[in-house]
């Protein structure tokens, strides 16, 4: 098991700014956090890009949501899954939907806007260029934005499952392995 210590205890003045930073944003330092705060400067970076991502980019709530399961179930991550499942239900994302990618079922049949996006993480986590018809169907629908923020979230939440996996973060306590 590669579990780190807490790092609370140990951090400087400027370690503990960062601490508090990610904590007030994201209610605590748990997940992919409480490892990487052995390395004050790179959390909060890594949280910086999340933060942004998450809170304050163009892509609507649903497909943001939707991206990130699919990056998820993708990677086989449990963690991600459990603490994104819910967040994906607030933001509308049908819970059909949810199940559908969380059973690896077909899901070229979604709506066109979450099978395009659904495609656009697809491509980014086999590592092949996203198609130029693709391109044009998502830039039409969600802007260059929402087709640059697709691109990123797939390669951002891969970063976070790499980050879970390795340090074995545990599932919040009374959580289940969704998978």
């Amino acid at each position: 098991m590669a579990r780190l210590p807490d790092p609370l205890d140990s951090l400087s003045p400027e370690a503990k700014r960062i601490y508090d930073k990610i904590a007030r944003k994201r209610g605590a330092i748990r997940g992919p956090y409480a490892p990487l705060m052995h390395h004050p400067a790179l959390a909060e970076r890594v949280a910086d890009l999340g933060e942004y991502l998450r809170f304050d980019a163009t892509l609507p709530g649903d497909v943001r949501e939707l991206a990130i399961l699919v990056t998820a179930r993708a990677v086989s991550q449990p963690y991600e899954w459990v603490a994104h499942a819910p967040v994906a239900l607030k933001a509308g994302l049908p819970r059909e939907v949810i199940e559908l990618v969380r059973t690896r079922r077909d899901l070229s049949t979604l709506p066109p806007r979450y099978a395009n996006a659904v495609r656009v993480v697809k491509h980014v986590l086999a590592h092949e260029s996203v198609p130029q018809r693709l391109h044009d169907e998502v830039q039409k629908d969600l802007g260059l934005t929402g087709l640059l923020e697709l691109v990123v979230l797939a390669g951002y939440y891969q970063l976070i499952a790499g980050i879970l996996f390795s340090f074995d973060t545990p599932l919040p306590e009374g959580q289940r392995a969704p998978f």
